[in-house]
């Protein structure tokens, strides 16, 4: 292969014999440079034997045999007909077919001895190869092939699988010349892994499947410690260089702060608070990841670090991802402050104009001491007076680019991190290293299980009936719909049609409201007032009461087309009921037109635990989807899988610590591959991650 210079991972693909057109292909799936050709890892492997006779042909397999064709026949179809044609040897008979084939009729025929190659099906017991690549050969030909386990690649329209394995195997050999050693000797040795180069030749080539899995376990292990290598130095950059308002607190006012509230801190809550209490403490910025299941009292333990802020004189945010999150917060903090000193202002996309331009000015003046809102907050023309605390709910929806802005205002808050989507502890560790994880595991008194039902399509009369019995009994409920008007594309339910349909059928006779995200704010807050107050028997809605809604006389909650909600949001809306001291039922309607669908739903019906929960969503949905890795700031992984490599991950985590506590910036010379690597894999990211 011709090159002016010798190639390195960073030569263009166009220059490895690719042409301009294909090398266009290869940019659409991510490869632009010899690197990135070499990184784009197989999918499977498909063995090709060598040429051997018709007798030893096994199914599933690329092979290649040799016969005489004793039969052709064409088979004229509607749908452009079929050539057929049976080749013979001494141990037996192989079926050949081309769809299509009308053009093979003057081509192939009785008396000629052919080598075909393609993949063999068994069909009555009779071995069979579709569309095979055929030649003539003379009698006496030599056997061609040795037998070959070629990778298989993800491919396109227009970049097929085979020709993505040519281009690879053909370059190889110039990529493994430029791929580094990460890690010592002693330590490959330790683990028993191969080395890097040894990895992407397995990989690629494996002459053995055993070679392949050795391959795959080596890469795996460098995605890993990559991922930990990064946040934990991520941790320690943010941890030296930024300070942070250290906020003071008494007896006195820990008492002020618990009068606010109608009841006792459970034991997790009063935990977790003096976790956060420790952190803002301390000048180096709090960065806590607080997770906790649904209505396990997470508002509560956020609130009181913000009145900490506020009586050290320091203005708290409390950012949402959506709108209706924002203003669900809004309603619940004012609640609980009612009457109280502290100013709480809201500020979205949908805050007119004029009364926007006042919020700003009160927080520019540090009038307001508590601002909930959306990435609103963090736009160029809101300012703080004093911002001494970031409240972010449900981190996994909310990218660092947003929380880096308040970086770039010239704040250094401290961070706590909200999430009702609990996390199994050894990934928190893993995806948040650059966080301290508080968890609040138990519930507060009087929340009651709840009953899951899974009801399909033709049963959803069944949830209207135990709806009336609920309502009867002087009980209240929850119905949600995935949207707020009909599209007209497909059969999903809306709030404005089922509150018309139901309040003239099923459930008519009943008090019905109806609320979702295009009601205003005051209007949002009447229609829960009537709710809360019993003036309404049922509340038809949307998601929007995914979070933020306390009725402890709603037992039941019907939620249609279930099977288009996510599993953990499934298990949000369900945490609507069950928070009185009755029993309380969750009834799931919907038809799972797919398997992942039906796991879904009967998850729903097989735990209450909002950590059972995050292993199936996290199963299911795979890590970068579960955590929103794009948005954290994370790398995606190319090969590993954390839900079934935990142990590799426990490995990585112990391996990276290891490195960094014998050279904490990876400054030996040994270790120059690995710190490029770490820069070339995080990017910008890195920076990110110190937001925190």
């Amino acid at each position: 292969m011709p090159f002016d210079d010798a190639p390195t991972l960073a030569t263009p693909i166009d220059k490895l014999s690719v042409s301009k057109a294909r090398a266009k292909c290869f940019a659409d799936v991510g490869i632009n440079t010899l690197g990135d050709l070499i990184d784009y890892f197989p999918r499977g492997y498909q063995v090709e034997r060598a040429e051997r006779p018709i007798g030893e042909l096994g199914p599933n397999q690329i092979q290649i045999a040799r016969g005489e064709i004793v039969a052709v026949d064409y088979i004229v179809s509607p749908r452009g007909g079929r050539f057929e044609a049976t080749l013979s040897d001494p141990t037996g008979k192989l079926s050949l077919v081309w769809f299509n084939g009308a053009y093979l009729r003057g081509k192939i025929h009785p008396g000629m001895i052919l080598r075909v190659k393609g993949k063999v099906q068994y069909f009555r017991n009779i071995p069979q190869m579709s569309h095979a690549k055929w030649e003539e050969i003379p009698p006496d030909a030599p056997l061609v092939g040795e037998d070959l386990i070629r990778s298989v690649y993800p491919a396109t329209a227009k970049l097929p699988s085979l020709y993505i394995w040519k281009v690879i195997d053909s370059n190889i050999d110039a990529g493994l010349k430029c791929v580094e050693e990460w890690f010592p000797a002693g330590l490959l040795k330790q683990r028993r892994l191969v080395s890097r180069r040894e990895a992407y030749r397995g990989i690629h080539q494996p002459t053995r499947f055993a070679e392949a899995r050795e391959a795959r376990r080596r890469l795996v292990y460098d995605e890993l410690m990559l991922m930990q290598l990064g946040l934990v130095l991520s941790k320690r950059c943010r941890g030296g260089r930024l300070s942070a308002p250290r906020m003071l607190i008494d007896r006195l006012l820990d008492e002020r702060i618990r009068k606010r509230f109608p009841f006792k801190l459970t034991a997790a809550q009063d935990r977790t608070v003096w976790e956060i209490v420790r952190d803002i403490q301390a000048a180096a910025p709090m960065s806590r990841l607080l997770q906790g299941d649904v209505g396990s009292g997470k508002t509560v333990v956020a609130l009181y670090a913000m009145l900490v802020a506020v009586a050290n004189k320091m203005q708290a945010a409390l950012l949402a991802p959506t709108e209706v999150l924002a203003e669900q917060h809004y309603l619940t903090l004012t609640s609980m402050l009612q009457g109280s000193a502290v100013s709480i202002e809201l500020i979205t996309s949908r805050t007119k104009q004029k009364a926007k331009g006042a919020v700003q000015k009160h927080l520019a003046e540090g009038k307001t001491h508590i601002a909930v809102g959306t990435q609103a907050l963090l736009r160029g023309d809101t300012d703080f007076a004093n911002l001494g605390l970031v409240i972010i709910d449900e981190q996994h929806k909310l990218g660092v680019m947003q929380r880096a802005e308040l970086k770039g205002k010239g704040f250094s808050p401290h961070y706590l991190v909200m999430t009702a989507t609990p996390i199994p502890r050894t990934l928190a560790l893993s995806y948040f290293a650059d966080f301290d994880v508080s968890t609040i595991d138990e519930l507060p008194p009087g929340h009651q299980p709840i009953q899951t039902t899974w009801l399909r399509g033709e049963q959803r009369g069944q949830a209207y009936e135990f709806v009336r019995r609920q309502v009867a009994q002087g009980r209240q409920a929850f119905v949600v719909m995935p949207q707020i008007d009909e599209n007209g594309l497909d059969e999903m339910r809306s709030v404005k049609a089922e509150f018309e349909v139901l309040s003239r059928g099923e459930l008519k006779g009943l008090r019905l409201e109806m609320l979702h995200g295009q009601l205003g704010t005051d209007e949002k807050q009447a229609v829960m007032q009537r709710f809360r107050e019993r003036q309404a028997d049922v509340l038809i809605a949307t998601t929007v009461i995914e979070v933020g809604i306390d009725v402890a006389n709603a037992t039941v909650v019907v939620i249609e087309n279930a099977d288009r909600f996510g599993l953990s949001q499934l298990h949000q809306i369900r945490g609507r009921v069950g928070r009185g001291e009755h029993a309380s039922y969750c009834l799931l309607v919907g038809d799972a037109t797919t398997e992942d669908a039906g796991q879904r739903l009967q998850a729903m019906t097989q735990t209450q635990s909002g950590f059972d929960i995050a292993e199936a969503d996290l199963r299911l949905r795979g890590p970068g989807d579960f955590f929103g890795t794009r948005q954290h700031g994370l790398p995606a992984f190319k090969l590993a899988d954390i839900t079934q490599e935990i142990e590799m991950l426990k490995v990585a985590r112990e391996d990276a610590l290891g490195l960094l506590q014998a050279d904490p910036n990876l400054a030996a010379p040994e270790n120059r591959p690995l710190r490029q690597a770490i820069a070339r894999q995080f990017g910008e990211s890195l920076f990110l991650a110190q937001v925190g």
